[in-house]
């Protein structure tokens, strides 16, 4: 379906689509036919992600996973293949890691941005963490169960690095390029190859699509953008089928529902605006809802977007174009009422 582009309120939408490689697949198998079909190339990186954690007093370990970006034969950036956490239900956590799948994982995020700059993620994992050791004048141990284990010269603990069990290479998250509004080939394209290769959809699968946050960069603008889609949003949910599975979802809370329609909200400066609805606690302001602003509000890179959580997880190009054709009218008629 081509998209009215007189109607396109946003520059550029980027598309989010979780899926499952088929057992005895990966979602690097998914990178490669893509970076085939355009005469282009795989380059393996470190995601970052997050989980709970068992150890007292800290809450959250981080971790990289290796994820998989495709460029065109000119270079230019198409798509990511990556981890998601959340894609549990149907893979076998009793499963032995595959050959050459891990994970490096510490409890600091600064140290794992340092591993990832520095290390590569094509490399063996007992390789994983040498280029970082070298900077604490450290190497690797090898432990218990492949395990490497990077410690600085007092002892303290950086990172380890293990197998991936799971099948956690089978969890795919398929991240696209900032895609122009008059793109209607590349999403068909990818997910013309993932059907091909067998992908599926996952029991709590999304699709999350982040339009180009700039035009929503004005109190008033926000204001309507919020009053607008707070009313709508069961309606919506219910338009789109929303996955009942689908984790991390939910309604605006009420403190910034109040902050935005606050009497003198419309007559504040955007940085005034900004910094109020930043005092928001992370529950409060998060990203974790059905329509994700938090973007444009804390500055987070890569990611000035207005998200869109609510849709369920398809191979179909068409049907994810049709709501962003959907959506792009709805943002066209804020925008038109607040300028």
């Amino acid at each position: 379906m081509a998209a009215n582009i007189a109607n396109a309120a946003c520059a550029t939408v980027g598309i989010e689509v979780e899926l499952l490689a088929p057992a005895g697949s990966d979602r690097r198998a998914l990178a490669e036919l893509i970076a085939k079909r355009l005469n282009g190339s795989v380059r393996a990186f470190f995601h970052t992600d997050s989980e709970p954690s068992k150890v007292q007093g800290k809450p959250l370990f981080y971790h990289l996973t290796q994820g998989f970006a495709v460029h065109d034969a000119h270079g230019k950036l198409i798509a990511k293949c990556v981890d998601d956490i959340t894609l549990q239900h149907d893979l076998n956590k009793d499963a032995p890691a595959a050959p050459g799948w891990y994970r490096l994982v510490s409890d600091e995020i600064r140290l794992l941005r340092l591993i990832a700059r520095h290390s590569q993620a094509d490399l063996p994992i007992a390789a994983s963490l040498q280029a970082v050791g070298e900077l604490f004048g450290t190497q690797p141990q090898a432990s218990a169960g492949g395990v490497y284990r990077l410690s600085d010269g007092s002892g303290a603990s950086i990172a380890l690095a293990a197998p991936l069990p799971g099948e956690r290479e089978r969890a795919c998250e398929l991240i696209t390029a900032p895609l122009a509004a008059d793109d209607h080939d590349t999403l068909a394209l990818l997910l013309d190859c993932a059907a091909e290769l067998g992908f599926l959809l996952p029991l709590e699968g999304a699709t999350h699509l982040h339009f180009d946050g700039t035009p929503f960069c004005h109190p008033a603008t926000l204001q309507q953008l919020v009053n607008t889609l707070h009313p709508q949003r069961e309606a919506l949910r219910q338009q789109l089928h929303t996955n009942p599975h689908c984790r991390r979802l939910g309604a605006w809370s009420e403190s910034l529902l109040a902050s935005i329609n606050a009497a003198d909200f419309s007559q504040l400066t955007w940085d005034e605006a900004r910094a109020r609805l930043a005092q928001l606690s992370k529950k409060e302001l998060t990203k974790y809802c059905d329509f994700n602003i938090r973007n444009i509000i804390v500055p987070t890179a890569g990611k000035h977007t207005v998200e869109v959580r609510i849709l369920p997880s398809t191979l179909v190009a068409d049907v994810i174009q049709a709501a962003i054709d959907q959506f792009q009218t709805c943002f066209a008629q804020v925008i038109a009422e607040t300028r």
